[in-house]
């Protein structure tokens, strides 16, 4: 696994975390120069358009723009698999407004969702990403999904 240890892939996950939580700045350290992303088509940007650690950072401080307060963290593992790492996450927030423009919760909504991140690493950095994630749970609760009543959400 390019020399990545237990040790290492817990380190890995939680600089990976501290990404998703605003320090933006660490991507130079665990992204690699040429990364490839794996999304899903639903609310997501096109996956040509994140290739390296600044277009990492970019989109990612652009989902955040939209809460604030946000926060991710690691509900179980993380687990590898030769030069994979996976971990399911969860994120809670408080919604600011404005995206995505067809919402209709006012702004102030906390809000939570889950996913699966599974990267896989060369020479100790993300080289590859895939990402699972119930944002149709997220927009559902933004009343940006037509048919489905947001559900309440709470952050304790």
């Amino acid at each position: 696994m390019d020399g990545i240890n237990t040790f290492d892939t817990k380190m890995l996950v939680d600089h990976w975390l501290a990404m998703w939580n605003g320090d933006l700045a660490i991507a130079e350290r665990i992204i690699a120069p040429s990364l490839r992303v794996h999304l899903p088509a639903f609310g997501m940007p096109p996956e040509e358009g994140i290739n390296d650690p600044e277009s990492m950072a970019r989109w990612i401080g652009l989902f955040r723009s939209s809460f604030s307060s946000a926060s991710f963290h690691c509900e179980l593992g993380p687990f590898t698999d030769g030069d994979h790492v996976i971990s399911r996450f969860r994120f809670t927030g408080t919604w600011k407004g404005g995206r995505p423009a067809v919402a209709s919760a006012p702004a102030g909504t906390a809000v939570s969702f889950a996913g699966v991140d599974t990267l896989r690493i060369e020479h100790g950095r993300v080289a590859e990403y895939w990402l699972t994630d119930d944002q149709l749970d997220l927009y559902a609760q933004l009343g940006a999904v037509r048919g489905v009543e947001p559900q309440p959400v709470s952050l304790a």
